[in-house]
């Protein structure tokens, strides 16, 4: 009895990762448009570098600056997702920001860090908050 218990427990915690991840999905896949509907230019989606991932790495209209994106999503109609960003997200995000900014095709553009938090709430309208420039960790 136990044995199955726990093995019904596992499919369980295997159902809201896979639902967790799905959401995460379809968060990013929202914000790329809304960043793409305000005229950035995607550069990348899952960018890993080493240990360091970014949701999404992106081009202002202006082409000068390159704008690392943490896109946060939740299904809570309550939730303020940027909250959930600490300081070592900031930390690993800032060390990807450094090595992108070293690449000699972005030598030349400023870096940014933007977040969008994302709250896709069953039966709601999707709520979507952009905040530009997020923080300021020296990239130099």
């Amino acid at each position: 009895m136990h044995a199955l218990r726990g093995a019904i427990d596992a499919l369980r915690a295997q159902r809201r990762a896979r639902a967790r991840q799905e959401l995460c999905v379809r968060g990013e896949a929202f914000a790329a448009r809304h960043l793409a509907d305000l005229g950035y230019t995607e550069l990348a989606r899952n960018l890993r570098i080493g240990h360091d991932e970014a949701d999404l790495v992106m081009l202002s209209p202006c082409g000068r600056t390159v704008i690392v994106v943490e896109v946060k999503t939740r299904s809570d109609p309550g939730a303020r997702p940027e909250e959930r960003i600490d300081h070592g997200k900031r930390a690993s995000l800032t060390r990807l920001a450094r090595t992108l900014a070293e690449q000699p095709a972005l030598r030349s553009l400023l870096v940014r860090f933007d977040v969008v938090a994302i709250v896709l709430a069953p039966g709601l309208e999707p709520e979507l908050r952009h905040f530009i420039d997020a923080w300021e960790p020296s990239i130099a």
